[in-house]
């Protein structure tokens, strides 16, 4: 299983935090995937996980900060083709994900049931009923 966690650490606490992780024993079933120290302090771990001990080992960060972890679902493909604006790539990465594409319906894929479409600045289709989601 994929995860994100997100620590949130005074960075004077640095040495507690390296001292944490280097007197632990992380499970060989735990994959770092990626690491990121954001500008502020905030750190980003991406990683993947099958045992109870991945889940412990990466609670004990909680010693020296705060650390929240979520399930992730990598939907990087879908990103891609929406921000290149490639609508083929992302209808079919939406029809392999069984979800239904754009254009499918009167309301479009966007919009919720219950919700319109109502088109923005410029004649997009948008799906909402109140004030619009960033």
């Amino acid at each position: 299983m994929l995860y994100v966690s997100i620590l949130t650490s005074d960075r004077s606490q640095d040495p507690e935090l390296w001292a944490t992780i280097w007197q632990g024993n992380a499970p060989p079933s735990i994959n770092l995937i990626g690491a990121y120290n954001m500008g502020n302090d905030k750190r980003v771990f991406i990683w993947e996980g099958e045992a109870l001990a991945d889940i412990q080992f990466m609670d004990r960060f909680n010693e020296v900060g705060v650390l929240e972890t979520s399930p992730a679902f990598d939907r990087t493909s879908g990103w891609q083709a929406a921000f290149s604006k490639d609508i083929d790539a992302f209808r079919e990465g939406r029809r392999r994900a069984g979800r239904r594409g754009w254009g499918s319906s009167e309301r479009g894929a966007c919009a919720r049931p219950g919700r319109g479409v109502r088109r923005g600045a410029g004649g997009q289709r948008r799906g909402g009923e109140g004030g619009q989601r960033a």
